[in-house]
């Protein structure tokens, strides 16, 4: 039993160590999202993909072991199906993202203003830099995808 208790407590301590921070919980309707982000000042990360997609899986994957580091308090992490039609229809009247390969990643402003795209696999280095250049641009530039 003392040896449970042991077992038990060390998880939770590593559980709590900086290494094993969890990413941001995503948000799946994009109305929501773009709400909450001029409510909460805050940038838009959104991932348009397939559930099954080892792309879009890969991304999610990144973000939720902290590979790529969305910051609670600057980004909403937004995942959206492109399989669902209402959802399809919003996003791409709402952004433009230039390729054909699954999951299309748009950074945008708590506006709603698109300040990147890109599409297909990457990196966890190709999407912080992506990240890193998307927020350092002004509100009132023009979205120039990335890829």
């Amino acid at each position: 039993m003392k040896i449970v208790r042991m077992l038990l407590l060390a998880g939770a301590l590593l559980g709590a160590a900086p290494g094993f921070a969890k990413g941001p919980e995503a948000v799946t309707d994009l109305d929501k999202a773009l709400e909450q982000a001029k409510t909460e000042k805050k940038m838009l990360f959104i991932q348009f993909g397939r559930e099954k997609c080892g792309n879009c899986q890969a991304l999610r994957g990144y973000i939720a072991k902290n590979a790529v580091r969305l910051d609670k308090d600057k980004f909403i992490y937004v995942d959206l199906n492109c399989d669902d039609a209402a959802t399809s229809g919003a996003f791409r009247k709402q952004f433009k993202v230039e390729g054909s390969t699954l999951p299309f990643v748009v950074v945008a402003d708590p506006s709603g203003k698109q300040l990147a795209g890109r599409s297909g696999f990457g990196q966890p280095a190709e999407y912080k830099k992506f990240i890193s250049q998307a927020a350092s641009k002004k509100t009132g530039d023009a979205a120039k995808p990335a890829r």
